[in-house]
Parts: C-alpha cells; sequence; structure tokens
C-alpha cells in the first residue's frame, strides 16, 4: 500500500489544477483532479482518515485549502466552490 504525496505536492497541483480553469471547482473535482494528477492509486485514496469520518486524502486536502486561502492565494467566494485568488495571481506575475 502507498501513502499520500506531501503536503506541498498536494498544495502545488491544487494551484495548478485551478489555474487551469477559468471556472470556480467544487472542493470534490478539486481533488479528484489534484488525485489524478498526481496518479494516485485508488487504494490510497481509499484510506481512512484517523477519527473514520472520510478519507485521509480528503482530510489533507481540506487543510490544504485552508492553508492555501490564508496565505491568499486562493478564495472560495461561494461555500464548496474554490477559484485562484486573482489579484494574488497578478500580484506574482
Amino acid at each position: 500500500m502507498g501513502v499520500l504525496p506531501s503536503k506541498s505536492l498536494l498544495a502545488e497541483a491544487t494551484v495548478l489544477v485551478l489555474s487551469e480553469t477559468q471556472e470556480m471547482l467544487k472542493a470534490a473535482d478539486i481533488n479528484t483532479k489534484v488525485a489524478f494528477r498526481l496518479k494516485i492509486p485508488k487504494e490510497v485514496l481509499e484510506i481512512e482518515d484517523a477519527n473514520c469520518t472520510g478519507t485521509e486524502f480528503a482530510y489533507q486536502m481540506r487543510w490544504i485549502r485552508t492553508d492555501l486561502k490564508k496565505k491568499g492565494i486562493i478564495q472560495n467566494p461561494q461555500r464548496v466552490y474554490w477559484s485562484l485568488n486573482f489579484v494574488a495571481d497578478k500580484r506574482g506575475k
């Protein structure tokens, strides 16, 4: 059985996924696209989190989005939906 990619790889993939679209994405869609991009095996995606309330992957992705939001890189202007923070994106260019 494998392990999840590092938090930094998950964060980088999250930003890349959001940068490839001009639309807001649901958290579940981001998770699916990140898993595909990083080729995370199904058995790794199905590992339960410590509290048995969901998967470890979904748990880590929630924290990744929270951290990226705190850094001003992404935003969630509507409940469940996420997008790049275009103000932060323009500062970086």
